[in-house]
């Protein structure tokens, strides 16, 4: 294997959003032998970055679950995509008798419309700071990389089949977790993000093993070389999975570098 590539929340990190010095370490010791890592999330760069830092890669980053790729090498974006124009102002109307509250990623701006308290653990995990909008008139003329909605999981479920059956939303639509809706360009995914970073690295996806937790990771876990989850993930990812560990952060890391790296 030459690549390895993470998820953060529920993955890389600690349960308590944290980037553990025994994961670092790990890291660096598989980075002896040839074995380079990066992060393929659905965090923005501005949230991402501080992990980034402490991981101290060159490697290329996904972002927006694959609508962007961040070079940290250069401090430049290797691919960007977004959302077709005037569709987060249809998803809106779509949104609005739900009680949920929706952010719009613009650039490297965050802005939310109807700011509810079950969108406060988004907006602590991901370290989020925003802008308040009151109606979606600022969306004129601006290109939005992606769209998140929070609220309680049956409301996201029924907003996800009016989305995806009713109105077919030319656009991504995934959850990344229970209450999380996640919207993306179409035909974006990390597993196409992948594709791509392996291109651009010229490294064979049969070399790369994927980590993820969440439904948005299970396109990668299936087209990288070896998929790797956890436990506690939905069945249909462990479904795909070639590893399964029995748990996220530095204690899922050190199962996986003792079977796969400490053998004999």
């Amino acid at each position: 294997m030459k690549l390895l590539v993470f998820d953060l929340d529920g993955t890389l990190l600690e349960k308590d959003g944290t980037l553990s010095l025994e994961t670092l370490q790990m890291l660096k010791k598989l980075e002896e032998k040839n074995v380079r890592s990066t992060v393929a999330t659905g965090r923005s760069l501005k949230s991402t970055s501080k992990f980034i830092e402490q991981l101290a890669s060159k490697t290329p980053v996904i972002l927006f679950n694959g609508a962007r790729i961040f070079d940290p090498a250069t401090g430049r974006y290797l691919y960007s995509e977004m959302l077709q124009d005037s569709l987060a102002q249809r998803v809106s109307h779509l949104c609005q008798r739900s009680d949920v509250s929706i952010f719009f990623f613009i650039d490297e701006d965050v802005y939310v419309l109807n700011l509810a308290s079950h969108a406060a653990r988004y907006v602590y995990r991901d370290g989020l700071s925003y802008h308040l909008v009151e109606n979606i008139d600022f969306l004129q003329h601006k290109k939005v990389t992606k769209m998140v909605i929070t609220g309680p999981s049956f409301e996201l479920t029924e907003i996800e089949n009016v989305l995806k059956f009713q109105h077919r939303i030319p656009a991504t639509i995934t959850r990344s977790e229970d209450d999380l809706l996640e919207i993306l360009p179409l035909n974006v995914n990390k597993a196409e993000a992948l594709k791509r970073l392996c291109k651009f690295l010229s490294i064979d996806l049969k070399e790369v093993v994927a980590f993820g937790n969440g439904e948005n990771d299970l396109e990668m876990i299936k087209v990288a070389g070896t998929g790797v989850t956890f436990n506690d993930a939905p069945d249909v990812v462990k479904k795909y999975a070639k590893v399964i560990l029995h748990s996220c952060g530095h204690l899922g890391l050190q199962e996986f570098f003792e079977r796969f790296f400490q053998k004999g």
